[in-house]
């Protein structure tokens, strides 16, 4: 992997978590597959490469797809809400570096989850019960806070919320490493084309 493409590979997270956060809060469902792809990212704390934090290219499909549509210009109705998601995750991610004591109490609290999944076998729903709680005690507290727009009654609904706030963790963390390869809202503004052209040829390999 070149650096383009490790660049692409974090933003197509980005990307796909702002996607499924979208379609759950208009529908309360979403790509499950792609769901899973994305909550098992928050739980790879030693990734040696930018594919490492993601397991597999495949995982990332949904993420590539959204990337091409949205920076290929083919965006839908809903790209305004895309984009504001994509900015919100870069602006929580920045101040999130910044914070010393925040990044520690993420780390901590996601392997504590990680630790008592693996200890006492917790259910999914338990393990987003307690992202969604790590997520309200850190990061809902980051501001500008990002409001998801939607349907009241999926917003409502307390486990579309939890996986909603656990996609809002990821996308987050998928920010983190896309400053951390060296990408910025300027270089996503200019390399438009060449981040398109990435996403093609990453998505090709699965």
């Amino acid at each position: 992997m070149n650096s383009l493409q490790d660049q692409t590979l974090a933003l197509a997270g980005m990307f796909q978590s702002a996607v499924l956060i979208d379609e759950l809060a208009a529908s309360g469902t979403c790509d499950a597959a792609a769901f899973d792809g994305s909550f098992a990212s928050l739980f790879t704390f030693d990734a040696e490469t930018a594919i490492d934090v993601y397991g597999q290219i495949s995982c990332l499909n949904n993420g590539f797809a959204a990337l091409i549509d949205y920076l290929g210009g083919r965006n839908g109705g809903s790209s305004r809400n895309i984009a504001y998601y994509l900015l919100s995750m870069l602006k929580i991610a920045s101040r999130v570096r910044s914070d010393a004591a925040m990044s520690t109490r993420l780390l901590t609290g996601l392997q504590d989850i990680q630790n008592r999944s693996e200890d006492f076998e917790l259910s999914r729903a338990s393990q987003l019960g307690k992202i969604d709680s790590l997520y309200r005690q850190t990061i809902s507290h980051v501001n500008p806070r990002i409001m998801v727009r939607g349907e009241q009654n999926h917003l409502s609904n307390e486990a579309t919320a939890a996986r909603i706030r656990t996609l809002l963790m990821a996308g987050i963390r998928s920010a983190v490493l896309w400053q951390q390869l060296g990408g910025s809202k300027w270089k996503l503004f200019l390399r438009r084309k060449k981040y398109v052209a990435a996403a093609r040829e990453l998505m090709q390999r699965t």
